[in-house]
Parts: structure tokens; sequence; C-alpha cells
């Protein structure tokens, strides 16, 4: 059986190496541009130098150990956090840059060489601040979201739940896995759409975290699509067991919900890059039932772009991804890559296309999120009044 498609291993062998070099630049960056001149003792400034050496290996040992399930998971929770220090401190630096620009506008120097000094020991301390807020916010239990959407055409209510983004490996673990299954059947679901991204690691290796998802329960059954994570790892493994555990596995297919409703699932944009599992419009949509509203499970939200004639008959798009940016302003870069991070908008359309973005049940790298929320979304479809 294939595992991992030739360009998937490629560039997982690659980015650790990438990801090593860049993180070698930011964290000379944020030495120089930051922690260097928060004091001038020369035994404080050594501290902040063994700090970011330490700091900077960390991050590098995640690239690197970041699939082996041997890791502990004390330790692996520390080498995420680096990733995380270093994103706030990143940000910290460019922050107090900015800001030195409106500094260098005082008349006097020593006016200059004090507010420099005050701005940038406040703003170390404001950073240290969110990274504590942003820790505890990501690894917090998830909020349940609740929406009530008119569909049009649809003949009895459909309650509907929505998981994205759990990313099952690292630490997403067994427990937090069971919690997040726990609190989705509390809702007592007619179905429920895993969007993707549900999987982060080789089977093998969280084999009794995806086991957990066997209990999840839903009168008309569970319905999965690709993410594009999954493609980086033993995915025709994963999908086998997925469907083991008797979901409906959605790869560029439909399936009529006793008469009720058609639902639609589409490969990730992923499979394009890898040249396998690749995403097809015109397949998903073949045979499907014009006379009943339809539902497309996507993971990126980018695929309303191909929502075009004869394919843009669609009531309701349900995605993830995005994760809500999970670290602002993160969010505004993941902007130029998608039409929307998070809730619920309608496209202007002939259909009024309604679609959905869930911000994710887990979370991916730093175990962070700020101005973003883990969520377990509750959709209650309902016949137009």
């Amino acid at each position: 059986m294939q595992d991992v498609p030739e360009f998937a291993q490629m560039q997982s062998a690659i980015f650790p190496f990438m990801g090593s070099l860049l993180f070698i630049i930011l964290h000379i960056y944020v030495y120089k541009a930051l922690l260097k001149s928060l004091s001038t003792k020369p035994f404080v400034r050594l501290v902040w130098k063994i700090f970011t050496i330490i700091n900077a290996l960390h991050c590098i040992a995640y690239l690197f150990l970041r699939d082996n399930a041997n890791v502990p998971q004390v330790y692996y929770f520390l080498l995420s956090l680096c990733l995380g220090i270093t994103f706030f401190f990143v940000m910290a630096a460019l922050m107090y840059q900015i800001c030195s620009l409106f500094i260098m506008t005082l008349r006097t120097k020593s006016a200059r060489s004090r507010w420099r000094h005050r701005v940038k020991v406040g703003i170390f301390c404001l950073s240290l601040v969110m990274l504590v807020f942003a820790t505890y916010n990501g690894t917090k239990k998830p909020d349940i979201i609740q929406h009530s959407l008119e569909i049009e055409g649809l003949s009895t209510p459909l309650k509907a739940v929505v998981l994205s983004d759990i990313h099952i490996g690292g630490l997403m673990e067994q427990s937090k896995t069971r919690q997040i299954v726990e609190m989705t059947n509390a809702l007592n679901a007619d179905v429920i759409f895993l969007v993707g991204d549900i999987v982060d690691a080789k089977l093998e290796d969280v084999k009794n975290s995806v086991d957990e998802l066997k209990n999840l329960q839903a009168t008309q059954g569970v319905f999965y699509v690709l993410g594009n994570h999954e493609y980086f790892h033993d995915v025709e493994n994963i999908l086998e067991k997925l469907e083991s555990l008797g979901f409906h596995i959605l790869i560029n297919q439909n399936y009529v919900l006793d008469n009720t409703i058609n639902i639609a699932g589409i490969a990730d944009f992923m499979g394009w890059r890898v040249g396998y599992l690749e995403p097809n419009i015109e397949q998903t949509f073949e045979g499907v039932d014009s006379a009943l509203p339809t539902i497309l499970l996507s993971h990126q939200p980018k695929v309303i772009h191909y929502l075009t004639p004869p394919y843009d008959k669609v009531s309701l798009v349900v995605s993830g991804h995005t994760h809500g940016g999970q670290i602002f302003p993160f969010s505004l870069a993941m902007l130029l890559q998608q039409p929307y991070i998070s809730g619920l908008h309608t496209l202007e359309n002939l259909s009024k296309t309604q679609v959905y973005v869930s911000q994710g049940a887990g979370f991916w790298g730093p175990p962070m999120r700020i101005g973003s929320e883990r969520e377990i979304t509750l959709l209650e479809l309902l016949p137009p009044k």
C-alpha cells in the first residue's frame, strides 16, 4: 500500500533544514533588535544570549522530532512552547522598531534614549503577558459554537456538528481526542462533518488516539474529507482506518442523506501539489440529485472560487484549515490565501451559498491562540420559514 507520495516525502525531508535556517535568522534578529539592549549589564546580556541560543536549538529540535512518537509529552510541549516564544518575541522586536521611528522625532538625545528603553521594556513585558494568555487560550477545552441556518429546499431539520483541524499527533494525544469526542456526542448530532486535518501523524504512532473517534455518535453518520496534513503521512492507511470506523469517506464524491440533502466532499488542494488524490470538482458533483439542497465539505474555504456554473448550486460550504488565524496577526497573512478565516458568510451568487469556516478543535505548532478559539460547531439546518 502506498504510504506517502514522493513529493510529500521530499518536502517533509527538506522542511526541517529550511525551517532551521529561518529560526537561526529570526533568533539573531530578536537578540540584536530586542533582547540585547534590555540591559547594559554584561551578565544580563549573557543570560539573554544563552536564552536565545537554547530557544533556537529547541525550535530546531521541534522540526526534527515533530513526527517522532517516542518524544515525551512534557518535552514535546516545551519544544512547541519555544515556537510560540519565538513568534511573540519577533512581533515584539518588529513593534519596537516601528515605535523607534516615532521616538526619532524627539529633540534631545537623552529623551530618545530614555523613551527607547521605556518602550522596549514595555513591549517586552506585554509580549510575556500575551505569551501566557495565548498558552492558556490554546490549551483550554474547545468552545461550543452554535448557528441556525435556513437551507432552501430542506424538508426536515438537521443537526450537524463540524469538527476540523484536530491534528491528532504531538500534543493532541488520546485524552484530548477523547475530550473532543465526548463534547461532540453531548450535542446529539444527526450528522458529524470531519472536514480535514483530523490526523497529523503516521497512523501507527497515533492509533490509540484515532481509535477514540470510533466513539463519535451521530444518528445518520459521520462524513470525512481530506485535509492537507493527511497527505504528509500514510494517507492511504489513514483513509482505510477511518473507513473501518464506519465513516463515509468522500473523495470527490457525493452522498444522498435520507432523500433529504446531498452531502458532497472534495479532496484537498494539496492533492494537486503532490500529484495524488487530486481534487476534482466535476467528479465531486457527478450524479448529484439536483432536486435536493447540497452541502459541500471542503477542507479549504477557497473552494468557493471553483463554484462556477454548473457547480454553483450549493446551499452550504463547510470548511476549516485556517484555525481562525490561530495567532494574531498571522490571521492577516491567512487572508492573502483564503477568502475567509472563520465564521459564517454568504456568497453573492444566485444560490446565496452560505459558507461556514471552523476555527478548528485543535492547534498546529505552538499550543497557543490569540484572536481565535478552539471550537466544536453545531449547525442547526432548518427548512426556510
